[in-house]
């Protein structure tokens, strides 16, 4: 089971309604089984750390994920370094915790975990492009998108790979 959260609507970075319902669209389109949309104010996370925290926390208590996707600290967006922090927070129980790429981290971010999207690319291509909202921003079109999982499969020494980040990792082998 695949359960995704987003602490904000992103009213600022776009049309709140639509990013929402493309949201809700997107993980409709990649099987993930249940979404929350929180109503923190976008662009003011930071404002709201410890609140998103015991939000967090609640949603982790109840479903208890094996494996916990956050932003990274090597990001320069304050809403996604305050969801980090938020997450850490909430997430101080859990043995995997890996943050993911996005298309403002910095230099600094540093994979050390590697997951073969070989199979996935057009699947994630296609789930990125359900965002109209956001298709006009470079980062977004599918040649950025395949250069990034091309650089980081060279990396792993595979074709295509998403790079992460690990606080923690359990693996059981």
């Amino acid at each position: 089971t695949i359960f995704g959260l987003i602490v904000s609507g992103g009213e600022r970075g776009g049309n709140s309604s639509t990013r929402r319902r493309e949201a809700m669209k997107g993980a409709e389109f990649l099987g993930i089984n249940k979404v929350e949309i929180m109503n923190f104010p976008d662009m003011k996370l930071d404002n709201f750390v410890l609140e998103i925290s015991q939000q967090i926390e609640i949603v982790v208590n109840e479903f208890k994920p094996d494996i916990v996707f956050t932003h990274s600290i090597h990001d320069l967006h304050q809403d996604h370094r305050a969801v980090h922090d938020a997450t850490l927070r909430a997430c101080r129980n859990l043995s995997t915790i890996l943050c993911y790429e996005s298309p403002s981290t910095t230099q600094e971010f540093q994979p050390n975990v590697f997951i073969n999207i070989e199979q996935y690319i057009e699947i994630k291509i296609k789930s990125i492009q359900e965002h109209k909202d956001q298709n006009k921003k470079k980062y977004v079109q599918p040649e950025q998108v395949y250069g990034k999982a091309i650089f980081r499969g060279a990396q792993a020494k595979l074709e295509e790979a998403e790079g992460f980040e690990a606080i923690r990792i359990n693996l059981q082998i």
